[in-house]
């Protein structure tokens, strides 16, 4: 669960600036999943992964998907949404790599608009999670750059999201059926 596994980790946040949006995120993922929300969506096995290490090319055609070592039986609008957080990473416009990933999606599956709602927590529930984690790797191994570099773009993402009204984000996302 992205709430308690960030709220378990935002001890090991070290900028104050930082706490508080890792804060803003899990309060408003909090409130828009709540167990019953998600209880109410389609379910399906996921592969809970979905980023460019972990698919096959050919050329720019995708031909594979590797690692199934995260799949779970979850909400399937995560998937599509984990996606698009990863995928948001170091872009000028998260927001809009969210919405071209999701009409990507769209243009062969049907969401409603509780899985639109929904898609948008979790395509930023994805970013919040590995950069809440990262702190905790950080914490753990301070003198590893690497750590701290890897971090970075999802703090960009986030505090570029922090403006997004999620109600606003929904009706982007639903002019794009």
């Amino acid at each position: 669960n992205v709430v308690e596994v960030c709220r378990a980790r935002t001890s090991y946040i070290t900028d104050p600036d930082r706490i508080q949006l890792a804060e803003h995120f899990i309060a408003q993922y909090a409130d828009a999943l709540p167990p019953n929300v998600l209880a109410s969506l389609p379910h399906s096995v996921t592969h809970n992964d979905l980023n460019d290490t972990n698919l096959l090319f050919e050329g720019t055609t995708v031909v594979g998907i590797l690692d199934f070592g995260d799949s779970i039986h979850t909400c399937t609008v995560f998937d599509v949404g984990i996606a698009a957080g990863y995928y948001s990473l170091a872009q000028a416009d998260p927001l809009h790599v969210f919405k071209m990933v999701l009409k990507g999606y769209l243009s062969e599956c049907a969401l409603s608009d509780d899985e639109l709602k929904a898609f948008y927590h979790a395509a930023y529930g994805r970013v919040l999670l590995s950069a809440c984690m990262s702190a905790q790797a950080c914490a753990a191994e301070p003198d590893n750059e690497y750590l701290a570099h890897t971090a970075e773009p999802g703090w960009t993402v986030l505090q570029k999201l922090r403006s997004v009204d999620p109600e606003n984000a929904l009706r982007d996302f639903q002019e794009l059926r």
